[in-house]
């Protein structure tokens, strides 16, 4: 067995303190998610609040080529949060990743970022729209934030609602929006279809899309007819998707 790992320059010294969390990973801080993969808030005296994911065990596989030939989640993560970072992009500091190896497969990958504070997500403004008084003005923040994603080159293709927190800045009146959950990313010049495509996993209201449609068409000077057109022929299609796929899972007598 031995382990793969890259840790950032500045937490290198503490890297007895990483492995020492590895080692304890189950027992330590509060679950923050867990599904497929584990999410813990862990807080530590010395690097204080971290956000530490553990992966689940990949099928065998997977093991073999995330092992050899492909970057692990854990990885991609890490080196994903490195671009976003250098490109003035919010996501929570990345500190570094591990990889257990075992007779050439992946047993176990984590990775750490510190432990980033924030107000809401964007779930709440679909769930909880009418508790907030500047639910527009966030939206409209929000697409600019995206929009400069894009300018960037980037294609986050987890943009949904629980991976983009959004903090308030009171004294400022403005909002800032940080993403996590970065494994799946690409980098690459996009097309005004892949843009609004990219905006379709957040499962956007009704009330959302002519604002989205308004603000995007400013900043890419494209016409807004056309985008709010797209928007809403794509969200429908996600939808419908969405709902075909409960009701195989219904008759299949699975939990929906």
């Amino acid at each position: 067995m031995k382990w793969n790992s890259y840790i950032s320059k500045k937490y290198r010294n503490n890297t007895d303190i990483l492995n020492e969390i590895i080692e304890n990973f189950d027992s330590l801080g509060e679950i923050i998610f867990q599904e497929r993969n584990t999410l813990r808030k862990i807080p530590h005296p010395v690097l204080g609040n971290l956000a530490v994911k553990s992966f689940k065990k990949p099928h065998l596989l997977n093991q073999l080529v995330y092992a050899n030939f492909r970057k692990s989640k854990a990885h991609r993560s890490y080196f994903h949060a490195e671009i976003l970072t250098s490109k003035g992009i919010n996501t929570p500091e990345p500190i570094g990743f591990f990889e257990e190896i075992h007779n050439f497969k992946i047993k176990r990958s984590f990775y750490f970022s510190k432990y980033s504070e924030y107000d809401f997500t964007f779930r709440e403004l679909i769930e909880k729209r009418n508790s907030f008084d500047d639910w527009e003005l966030i939206l409209k923040e929000f697409v600019s934030f995206v929009f400069s994603i894009h300018e960037n080159h980037i294609l986050f293709k987890d943009l949904s609602p629980g991976n983009v927190l959004i903090k308030n800045d009171q004294e400022k009146n403005a909002y800032s929006f940080s993403l996590i959950d970065l494994n799946r990313m690409s980098f690459q010049s996009l097309s005004l279809d892949q843009r609004l495509q990219n905006f379709i996993r957040l499962s956007l209201t009704d009330e959302m899309i002519p604002i989205i449609a308004k603000e995007y068409a400013k900043y890419s000077h494209e016409n807004v007819n056309f985008i709010r057109e797209q928007l809403l022929k794509k969200n429908n299609k996600f939808i419908e998707k969405k709902e075909r796929k409960k009701k195989i899972k219904k008759l299949l007598g699975k939990n929906v």
